[in-house]
């Protein structure tokens, strides 16, 4: 930006030197300063950038400097010369004036510069020229400055994309590792304090017991391997297995009702956290007898329910950061969780959407309800 003074203003300081008019001279370099404050006000980085006065006062001292060389320029060159300090307005308006307004203000400059060299009885090639110049300059300048500006606000939006993809994986894979330990290390505790109890009346349960701790930590381990690589994708069936095996531990009769077939793999990962989170819940604090975990397909949504007979805690029911954690994972495939406690025990229950290749599916199915 910096080097257009010299390139349009050039011929004429050096034609005011030779003349000795330094009057002109002094306006001239006057309005080179003001354009270059101007540019540094605006472009620079700094606290300078966020009075937008300053620089529109400096476009207006420009105006004013550039009138007055129009006025005094009285050498043999000095309409011509003169006429060229019209076109460094026209670069400032295109930097310093908002983008709606500066097309506008380039256009008027132009006509203003016909306008005024008509007037003053310029040869008409030379007013061709500088209206070709005013326009040309201004324009140009005006879409290079704001290719940069946006080229600038894409890298910043770039940045802060980045910034929010980070920050939503960070919360996924603290989301996962909560679940994945949380469930895990209960269902750990519940076999290790039966091991405790059957250690001594039944070594051949207790023994059996510790292999299942033994293949729950080397499983745990897997897990969290592949929760930190991204590629946990476990089925439905293995889940539920897992819960049954989980819930007979702890003491507490389970009904698992087969899930339907052809379900899709999104819904099934979904599903998974859903039962996770759920069984988790009855064996750390439902003290429930029974629970029930059933799910069901009809032709608009998936519907998973995990139900138990427990009377739960005293306290006043506040969900945790896994049922905080399960809501969000939920969301963010367009279904619905409801968890609480009824007259029966607790409830947790999952709808998901119904995916369009599931439901293009040729298998029968047969849909019965939680």
């Amino acid at each position: 930006m910096l080097a257009w003074p010299p390139l349009l203003l050039g011929a004429f300081l050096v034609v005011a030197v030779q003349e000795r008019r330094w009057l002109d001279l002094a306006l001239m370099l006057a309005l080179c300063a003001s354009f270059a404050a101007a540019m540094i006000v605006v472009l620079r980085p700094s606290r300078a950038r966020r009075r937008r006065l300053t620089p529109v006062l400096l476009l207006a001292l420009e105006g004013v400097l550039a009138g007055a060389i129009l006025l005094t320029g009285t050498s043999a060159d000095g309409p011509g010369l003169a006429f060229a300090t019209l076109p460094l307005v026209a670069i400032t308006a295109s930097v310093v004036l908002p983008p709606d307004t500066g097309p506008a203000a380039i256009a008027l400059i132009t006509v203003v510069t016909v306008a005024v060299a008509m007037l003053a009885r310029v040869d008409a090639g030379v007013v061709a020229g500088l209206a070709v110049t005013t326009l040309l300059s201004g324009m140009g300048s005006y879409v290079v400055h704001r290719l940069a500006a946006t080229v600038t606000e894409l890298d910043r939006t770039r940045r802060e994309l980045a910034e929010a993809a980070v920050a939503a994986e960070r919360l996924r894979f603290s989301r996962d590792l909560h679940d994945l330990l949380g469930h895990t290390l209960s269902v750990i505790v519940v076999k290790a304090e039966a091991v405790r109890r059957l250690a001594e009346a039944d070594p051949a349960s207790a023994t059996a017991h510790g292999a299942d701790i033994e293949s729950l930590g080397r499983t745990a381990l897997a897990e969290v391997r592949d929760a930190v690589a991204g590629y946990r994708d476990g089925g439905l069936e293995d889940e539920l297995t897992r819960a049954g095996a989980a819930l007979r531990a702890a003491g507490i009769r389970v009904r698992i009702d087969p899930p339907p077939p052809g379900l899709d793999q999104d819904s099934q990962a979904v599903l998974v956290w859903v039962i996770r989170e759920g069984v988790t819940n009855v064996v750390r604090h439902a003290r429930a007898q029974h629970c029930h975990i059933v799910a069901a397909v009809d032709a608009n949504a998936t519907q998973l329910v995990v139900a138990d007979d427990g009377p739960g805690t005293s306290r006043p029911f506040r969900a945790g950061a896994g049922l905080r954690g399960l809501r969000e994972r939920i969301d963010e495939h367009g279904g619905t969780l409801t968890a609480g406690p009824t007259n029966d025990g607790f409830r947790l229950e999952a709808t998901l959407p119904v995916s369009a290749a599931w439901a293009a599916s040729p298998h029968e199915r047969k849909s019965s309800s939680p």
